[in-house]
């Protein structure tokens, strides 16, 4: 088993299909991708509509606004940090970034992206180039399939990190993690899940071992990205003075603490 890690850096390596936010990848699979997005300030988006796609957002930084429509449905919500979210496929939806500040976000997609499977179409409340213009006063807030970074958190997981639960659909499911300055989790396996863990916060070590034979260990810092492939027996910690921040993609939808089994050995003492 090949284990993947990248880490964001350097100049985009893509432009969104008609503009709107330049893409630095972070890691692909077959079932799905996470990607990282920067909608400069002022900029609007083409109308989306990905028929076979889901997609997700996350966002880290800036502000903007997205709109979404999907059977029958129809609303505005704020982009703002610690905010999500998801737009099942089939959704249409538009984004802008408010002036003064780019919007960066996480993009979740599933299955794995391709551009034939990527329309734009000739609706939404924005014009593209128009950046600045009030959204039409009939469209209402909508907060279906969204909310923000909870406050506490929603359960332990077995591994003793901090898990806030961030949505998702049947294929996957974004999830928030904080291990605690001094920390060090517990060794567990996952029994079917594929994840990939992008660090937004902190510093820190995973060692992840393929029951077969290799074994790895990485250090973590923001912008860095390692998958979690399943069955791989896996532990981290943290090595600063601040809480390791983790945003999780578990590929399909976590399905409940019962996926995680907890090991009695590992790299570390915990």
């Amino acid at each position: 088993m090949k284990f993947a890690r990248q880490v964001l850096a350097g100049p985009p390596d893509s432009v969104s299909p008609g503009g709107g936010a330049e893409i630095r990848y972070i890691l692909k699979s077959s079932g799905g991708d996470l990607t990282h997005a920067v909608c400069p300030a002022g900029e609007v988006a083409p109308t989306h509509e990905l028929p076979e796609l889901d997609e997700g957002y996350f966002v880290l930084g800036g502000s903007g606004e997205i709109w979404r429509r999907y059977q029958g449905r129809e609303g505005i919500i704020a982009l703002r940090p610690g905010r999500f979210v998801w737009m099942p496929r089939g959704t249409q939806f538009q984004y802008r970034a408010n002036q003064g500040t780019s919007l960066v976000f996480l993009v979740v997609v599933l299955p794995s992206w391709r551009r034939e499977l990527f329309n734009i179409v000739d609706t939404g409340p924005w014009s593209v180039g128009a950046a600045g213009v009030s959204p039409a006063s009939e469209l209402s807030e909508d907060y279906w399939l969204s909310g923000d970074l909870p406050r506490h958190p929603d359960y332990t997981a077995p591994d003793n990190s901090e898990i806030r639960l961030l949505g998702g659909v049947e294929n996957g499911s974004l999830a928030h993690c904080i291990l605690r300055p001094g920390m060090c989790s517990f060794p567990v396996r996952h029994r079917s899940i594929y994840e990939v863990w992008y660090v937004v916060g902190g510093h820190g070590e995973v060692w992840r071992s393929d029951p077969e034979g290799p074994e790895r260990v990485d250090l973590l810092w923001p912008g860095v990205a390692v998958d979690i492939p399943a069955g791989t027996t896996f532990q981290f910690r943290t090595t600063g003075y601040e809480g390791l921040q983790l945003v999780l993609l578990s590929i399909p939808r976590w399905p409940g603490t019962d996926e995680a089994i907890r090991l009695p050995t590992g790299r570390w003492q915990h």
